[in-house]
């Protein structure tokens, strides 16, 4: 029996997009800014809100849907209801702890865009900066003695989210200031009311209100993994102490 072949045309289509494909991820001339130095940097500005943006998407969903048992996303919820009870506890983990869930989601953003054929500085940009959101979040969270004064400097000329900005998501009642890597978007939303907005559209089309924050005071007290944690933080803290250094 002959074997069918592919029809001519589907073949023909596939070769130049594969080659269109191979030629972006070969190109390094895609990743040099072009064009009038006020367009390109018009694009960075954007990039830079667009990065803080996601992050108060990404953040807000995490803070008002879902539980720990929410299939795929339960364990970065629960990451996230541990940091509203205990917000201190980002500066104990790793860098790779603190950056391992935004890393991850700018790798799948990058790796999207350029298969969608956006392989460029711009991409390149957007996920540099995006996989370092949650670090920038973490040194909010930081004391200034803690920090590089480099750090500090960025903190200073505001081109990172400062611990001051940042006070005003942990503050009550908890539902303002998502974003967390600048301190330029949040005034906006909050002005337009945008988080609440999304909240009252999901709630009229599909009768799911967003979660009850237990860190808050009267509404539920503090679940018991976080109280074993607590134990084992202040274990491990004896621990050091006792041992012949």
């Amino acid at each position: 029996m002959k074997r069918r072949s592919l029809p001519e045309h589907f073949g023909t289509s596939l070769k130049p997009l594969s080659l269109q494909l191979f030629h972006m991820l070969l190109d390094p001339s895609l990743l040099v800014p072009t064009g009038p130095w006020w367009i390109i940097a018009a694009q960075a500005i954007g990039i830079y809100l667009l990065v803080d943006f996601i992050s108060g998407v990404i953040h807000w969903s995490e803070d008002r849907y879902g539980s720990e048992s929410t299939p795929f996303v339960g364990g970065a919820i629960r990451k996230n209801i541990l940091h509203h009870h205990r917000p201190r506890h980002i500066t104990r983990i790793t860098f790779w702890e603190a950056m391992g869930t935004t890393a991850l989601i700018s790798l799948g953003i990058f790796v999207f865009g350029t298969l969608a054929g956006f392989f460029g500085w711009q991409l390149v940009f957007l996920s540099l900066l995006g996989m370092n959101v949650n670090i920038v979040h973490r040194w909010a969270h930081s004391t200034p003695r803690e920090l590089h004064p480099a750090i500090r400097i960025l903190q200073g000329l505001r081109l990172i989210q400062t611990p001051k900005h940042h006070a005003l998501h942990h503050g009550l009642p908890r539902v303002t200031h998502y974003c967390a890597f600048t301190n330029w978007m949040n005034p906006v939303l909050e002005l337009i009311r945008f988080w609440r907005s999304v909240e009252w559209i999901i709630a009229v089309l599909t009768g799911i209100h967003p979660r009850e924050d237990d860190s808050l005071p009267g509404v539920g007290s503090t679940p018991e993994w976080i109280l074993e944690l607590d134990e084992e933080i202040r274990e491990s803290a004896r621990s050091r102490r006792s041992s012949p250094t």
